[in-house]
Order: C-alpha cells, then structure tokens, then sequence
C-alpha cells in the first residue's frame, strides 16, 4: 500500500508529545519489540500500521511478521529508508516501525479485577531510559501491575519504549496515577505500602515486605516526594558497600523485587 504525504506527516508529529496526546497513538521501532506486540495483540487492536522497507521481508521471519499483522487488519506500508528516517529517533533502525494505539488499564479494573499480589508504582520518574528499565525489571519479576504516579515520564516517550524492549505489553499498567490518593485506598484493602529510600530506611536484608504489596519507586534526584513519603508504612534501603551514590532505579528495582519473590517462594 502506498503512503501518502499526508499520512507521513501525520505519523511524524507522533515524534511530539503533544501530538501522541491528541492521536493516542505512538511509534513504536524495532523488529523485537513489534514482534511482542504482535504476539499478545491477537485481536489486531493495538497495531494501526506497519512501515518497513523494501529489504526488510526479504527475510523469511520478517515476511510473515508483516503478513500476521495485515491478516489481523492493520495497514502495511513499503516505504523509501528515507521517508522511514522521517519517523525514527535512533540513527540506526531496523528497517521497520509500528504506528501503535495507546492503551493503559485504569487502576479501579487493576484492583478489583484482577486482584494484584505485587504492585510497582513510580513516583515522578523522570529519566525515560530509567523507566523504560523498571518496566523491563517488572516484567522479568511478574510484577502484576505498574502504577505510573503524576510527574513520572509519558511511557509512550520514544526513549522509554526503546528501553522497554516491549515489555509494556506484557504488562498491565495504570497512567496518571495520583498516588497520594490511591496508596492510602490500596493499604485499606490489605496491601503493605513499602517506599525505597537510598538512606534511612530499613533494610531490604532485614525487611522484606509480605504480599499483597506495593513498592514504590521515586524520583532519581529527590527521591520520593513529600505527599508519597506520608502515606507508605515502611521505608526500605538497600544496603551500600561501595561509594557510588545511588543505584539507578532499574536496578534498585531488580534487588527489591528479586528479594520479594525469593522470600515468597
């Protein structure tokens, strides 16, 4: 199918935030991470269109990658390197993008349908590589639910969905989260709200929180903000034996997460 000039235009001002507000759809690049989405968007909701050049189904995966997508109803276009240079934000792509809808979980249905063991929340994450790593943590642990508080990076940022790898679809995820609000409603229905603090807490060897739990995760310089840090039972450190002065958020994530399923298992 050809793609037209105005089509082109339209999908590049997804490269803007203010555009992927208003058309609730994003780019998404990369073989790997279209090939995630692909393999849970059985019913074709979440892909709108594929772009690829002319090379990419010369590879006989790719070629059926294209031909699942177009069977599930979504629009193929073969375009020129570089109308696909228009879209892309990495210097080197792979020859294939996705224009992808928006999709989230509100955390009313998160709770009450599928009753989450173990909860992550963001607290003003702003570092899209930072967040796109404790999406990819999330999915390694089977964390069940992602809340993304106010002040926290768009996870349709390009950066954080490079980051993510495609995780995102492997888990449900909740934006716009007032935090201050719904921790206090998630402690009245049982849960233990732990937050992460580099000093001063209690530490993750001695304390590990007990499911149903939420472990919140805050901002890379400030930590967590002031309303957040009133309304969790427990601050959880992990303890330092270096001198670096602070683990990124990702990586914070991989201990704390790792301590909590080993102690449940």
């Amino acid at each position: 199918m050809p793609l037209s000039r105005e089509r082109l235009k339209t999908y590049a001002k997804l490269k803007q935030k203010k555009y992927r507000s208003l058309q609730k759809q994003c780019i998404v690049e990369g073989v790997r991470a279209i090939r995630d989405i692909v393999a849970a968007d059985e019913d074709g909701y979440i892909i709108d269109a594929i772009l690829h050049t002319p090379g990419f189904i010369h590879d006989e995966m790719h070629e059926k990658l294209v031909i699942t997508v177009r069977e599930r109803g979504a629009k193929v276009y073969e375009v020129g390197e570089k109308e696909l240079e228009r879209l892309t934000e990495t210097v080197t792509n792979q020859d294939i993008i996705a224009i992808v809808n928006q999709w989230s979980t509100s955390i009313d249905t998160i709770v009450h349908q599928y009753a989450p063991r173990l909860i992550v929340a963001a607290d003003s994450v702003r570092e899209p590589g930072n967040l796109g790593a404790l999406i990819r943590t999330c999915d390694w642990f089977g964390v069940d639910a992602l809340l993304l508080g106010k002040g926290t990076v768009e996870v349709w940022n390009p950066k954080v969905l490079r980051a993510a790898v495609g995780s995102m679809v492997h888990l449900r995820f909740s934006e716009d989260v007032e935090l201050e609000k719904e921790l206090p409603l998630l402690r009245s229905q049982g849960y233990f709200i732990g937050g992460t603090s580099v000093h001063g807490g209690s530490s993750i060897a001695d304390t590990i929180p007990a499911m149903p739990a939420v472990v919140v995760f805050g901002n890379e310089a400030e930590g967590l903000s002031h309303g957040v840090l009133n309304v969790i039972d427990e601050l959880i450190t992990i303890p330092k034996y270096g001198k670096a002065e602070s683990l990124n958020v990702g990586v914070s994530a991989g201990v704390i997460l790792s301590a909590i399923r080993f102690a449940s298992q």
